[in-house]
């Protein structure tokens, strides 16, 4: 997760090119970007900027980084742009995206490897320690589902979803978990809609029957389809209607065109990235 080829690093007012290794990751965010189309871009710089005070750094300096970011990526094609604080300072890798898919298979964790839930970075490595463990015991398209004290609250690289009698459910703020840009605009378009959000506090055997979802900013919504030795879920029936509307919210990035694309000299792109970008 911390290849360095293609790595720029921050010195305001702009992205160099640099050999150095991205080294350990203090806060991150990621996002995808189609054909220079965002969802929700804002919020992602924002959560960015929350993490990096949180690790100790400066908020305007992250703000101002995030927001050249988007001069480094290609207009057309699916990149996921990477931010990274760490000890030397803030780094970026624009990387292909992977394609997506419209469906997942779960399983429940073994366990849960998180030691900082509500900040993007520090974890990123455990947590791709984690899925590549399950991957290899129950498939490679299998993501573990994380409990805490028995309750459904994350997966390895997703926020988790689910319906009951109508209402869309999260879960509860109280369960420690990552702040989630897609999970959120999935709420707020519920919202607008009439739909009912409501937290709960689940257990697996708790989401008999409903229909569950994983989603994150990589992949959107994915509907789960099994439950390896968990519950027996319902079909995604709702889950591409959904995804069709996140779609339609994708916007370029106002300032795109004022950043000096003259300084923007792009790095060979990385193999896909593997995070859990939400």
């Amino acid at each position: 997760m911390s290849g360095t080829h293609g790595a720029r690093a921050w010195s305001h007012p702009r992205f160099e090119p640099t050999d150095e290794p991205v080294g350990p990751t203090l806060a991150a965010d990621s996002w995808l970007v189609e054909d220079g189309r965002v969802l929700a871009l804002d919020r992602h710089r924002l959560r960015f900027a929350d993490a990096v005070v949180a690790a100790g750094g400066d908020r305007l300096d992250a703000l101002t980084a995030a927001r050249h970011a988007m001069a480094h990526v290609p207009a057309e094609g699916r990149w996921s742009p990477r931010l990274d604080l760490t000890p030397s300072g803030i780094r970026l890798r624009v990387r292909p995206a992977p394609e997506r898919t419209a469906t997942v298979e779960v399983v429940t964790a073994a366990r849960d490897p998180r030691s900082l839930p509500l900040r993007k970075g520090p974890d990123l490595e455990a947590l791709g320690a984690l899925q590549a463990e399950h991957a290899e015991l129950a498939g490679a398209a299998v993501e573990p589902v994380i409990l805490v004290d028995g309750l459904v609250v994350e997966s390895a690289r997703s926020a988790v979803l689910w319906w009951r009698d109508g209402a869309l459910c999260v879960p509860h703020a109280s369960i420690p978990h990552l702040p989630s840009v897609t999970a959120a605009v999935i709420a707020e378009v519920a919202r607008i809609d009439g739909v009912a959000v409501r937290q709960e506090r689940a257990t697996p055997a708790e989401l008999e029957g409903a229909e569950v979802w994983l989603a994150n900013a990589l992949r959107g919504i994915r509907g789960v389809t099994r439950w390896v030795g968990g519950p027996q879920v319902a079909a995604p029936t709702r889950a591409a209607a959904w995804q069709e509307r996140l779609e339609a919210l994708r916007a370029a990035p106002a300032e795109r065109a004022r950043v000096d694309r003259g300084s923007a000299d792009r790095a060979p792109a990385e193999r896909a990235p593997s995070e859990r970008p939400r």
